[in-house]
């Protein structure tokens, strides 16, 4: 982490990040899936972005699935956790072909870290039950990848990213202390102005 301010610290004190852009977007994981809110302040060389995000990731297990209960008449889940997490990340995007590919898209590299709190709730009951009184706990965790920068007329974006999800856990939660895997990030952005 020393290392990572050290590098990106004259770029955070000394840059110019005019453009601003909101956006949200789905996570498809290995281990589950989720919703989020990013923000991001784009250099005015274009060659970089800081951003940060705030995740709400919902655990599946491996044997999770749906069936169809013909005594209710309703779908069910069955074989479920009821493992939730919340990452609240913050990192640089690196645009390297700024200025050498005509087109609207831009490749990237992505790179961020923060912390993640995972809520872990029974996994038999109600839902109230389930939810009383789960354990929590905070963990590091990071995101690195590469990416595609769709950009549109209007300015604003979809953005594409693949990569690797690192979500290591203090302590043991659900059979599992690492629910690190693939990711696919989808996120739509506009500016703020």
């Amino acid at each position: 982490m020393i290392k990572f301010l050290t590098l990106f610290l004259p770029i955070i004190l000394f840059g110019q990040f005019d453009q601003v852009t909101n956006g949200f977007g789905l996570d498809i994981g290995s281990n589950g899936s989720g919703i989020f809110v990013t923000r991001n302040y784009i250099h005015n060389s274009e060659k970089t972005s800081l951003n940060g995000e705030i995740r709400f990731y919902d655990i599946k297990a491996d044997d999770e699935t749906i069936v169809y209960d013909y005594y209710t008449g309703q779908y069910k889940t069955v074989g479920g956790k009821s493992l939730v997490m919340f990452p609240a990340f913050v990192g640089i995007n690196y645009y390297p072909f700024v200025g050498k590919i005509e087109n609207n898209f831009a490749p990237f590299v992505a790179l961020k870290g923060g912390m993640v709190t995972t809520i872990d709730g029974d996994e038999y009951g109600t839902f109230s039950e389930r939810w009383k009184n789960p354990s929590i706990q905070y963990s590091p965790g990071g995101f690195v990848g590469l990416g595609i920068d769709f950009k549109m007329i209007s300015q604003s974006s979809v953005m594409v990213m693949v990569g690797i999800e690192l979500l290591p856990l203090t302590f043991q939660a659900d059979g599992k202390k690492d629910y690190s895997g693939v990711l696919i990030h989808l996120a739509f952005n506009r500016p703020t102005k």
